[in-house]
């Protein structure tokens, strides 16, 4: 059995189902997002080798040593991941982790990830996980590369 846990409106659900059940789980909780116009978050997220828990604010590498995140650091980190794949502009990242309608200069985003990069990826200079879109800005990559 899978146990999963997400939470909805700030309230807490446990899901208690086989792998098979969890593909069609997937498929109401998305639907009930829709209709409800709610969004629903699980609690913990995992991506084969990347942990990240947002109800204790942390990430876990898959050695087992937990890195220590600004509040900024795991806000980002944590709206990229949640977003896999999606690709957000500047400008939309400023607006969703900090609130920004304007976004300040751009070039302090490109410094923020490159910090967070160096705590989060195995090779920062080639990163796996937060991926640079040239022109466009940066997404959460889908899968992990090997």
């Amino acid at each position: 059995m899978i146990i999963k846990a997400v939470v909805c409106n700030g309230k807490i659900l446990i899901i208690n189902f086989s792998e098979k059940e969890e593909k069609l789980c997937k498929k109401v909780i998305q639907w009930l997002s829709d209709e409800l116009d709610i969004t629903i978050v699980p609690i913990k997220q995992q991506m084969n080798n990347f942990h990240i828990d947002p109800l204790t604010r942390t990430y876990v590498k898959n050695t087992g040593e937990t890195v220590y995140l600004t509040a900024k650091q795991f806000d980002l980190l944590y709206f990229l991941f949640s977003h896999r794949g999606q690709v957000f502009t500047k400008e939309q990242i400023y607006e969703n982790v900090w609130g920004y309608d304007n976004a300040p200069d751009a070039s302090n985003l490109s410094s923020f990830i490159r910090k967070l990069r160096l705590k989060i990826e195995p090779y920062p200079d080639n990163p796996r996980y937060i991926i640079t879109v040239w022109g466009v800005g940066y997404k959460f990559s889908e899968k992990e590369k090997p």
